[in-house]
């Protein structure tokens, strides 16, 4: 799964009492590409002094820590946050049943892989975005406008303008690039399938060769990366299921 990018960056806890696995998870999250703001703890009392609803898009937690356990510290967080994205990461799998009760997303048996980390990364930035009611700001034919993220269909690169389609089949030209719009908009998403094409994955009624939008129009899939972004629209569509 390819990283996950986003313009703010995302808020991060970690709770590990073991040094090199706290520096073998940081290193996953900084490689990913993300925009990150990383708390760090070496026991679940520190992160509870400070822990408030709303702080995190995702927690880390060790099972086995200090005095009070991982499942003990999840258990405080749900009584005070429901949203959260929270990932156990443990040296076995007698909590996998807690884990479900507790609305975990992931349970994560060490030494842990980067991809499981870059998923529950995408998790909590679409949680994220989808909470935030996201806009786009930009300058259509001289005048500022200000467009809900939920509203766009697609961008598309025509005659040397960047044109944002709407949902309800109105446009807005703008002479920001197509390569700086991309960095604007969050993915997964916003999804580039194509030098000329952003898609909003949200709107996305079918895939055939290319992407087939709920409002009938048609945005292109570059053809030698069709398997890379059929599969990436997959984790997406599978991704937005486990966030509702």
């Amino acid at each position: 799964m390819d990283p996950v990018e986003s313009g703010k960056p995302l808020r991060i806890a970690i709770c590990e009492d073991v040094e090199r696995e706290l520096r073998i998870l940081k290193d996953y999250i900084e490689a990913s590409g993300v925009s990150v703001q990383i708390d760090a703890f070496a026991n679940g009392e520190a992160f509870l002094k400070v822990f408030t609803k709303d702080a995190y898009d995702i927690v880390f937690l060790d099972v086995y820590m200090g005095e009070i356990s991982g499942v003990q510290v999840a258990e405080t967080i749900r009584a005070i946050d429901t949203y959260v994205v929270i990932v156990f990461t443990t040296t076995s799998d007698d909590f996998t049943r807690e884990s479900y009760r507790l609305n975990a997303y992931k349970y994560m048996i060490k030494p842990i892989h980067s991809e499981d980390v870059y998923d529950a990364l995408e998790l909590a930035a679409l949680k994220r975005d989808r909470a935030q009611g996201a806009t786009l700001s930009i300058i259509a034919d001289g005048n500022p406008v200000t467009i809900p993220l939920t509203s766009i269909e697609f961008i598309e690169s025509r005659n040397r303008r960047s044109v944002v389609c709407l949902q309800d089949n109105s446009e807005y030209a703008t002479l920001t690039t197509i390569d700086a719009l991309e960095k604007l908009l969050p993915a997964p998403r916003f999804l580039r399938s194509h030098r000329s094409f952003i898609v909003n994955l949200d709107h996305v009624e079918d895939v055939e060769e290319d992407f087939i939008m709920d409002n009938g129009k048609r945005a292109y899939i570059r053809v030698k990366d069709f398997r890379k972004v059929k599969r990436a629209y997959d984790d997406y569509v599978f991704n937005s299921a486990r966030s509702e």
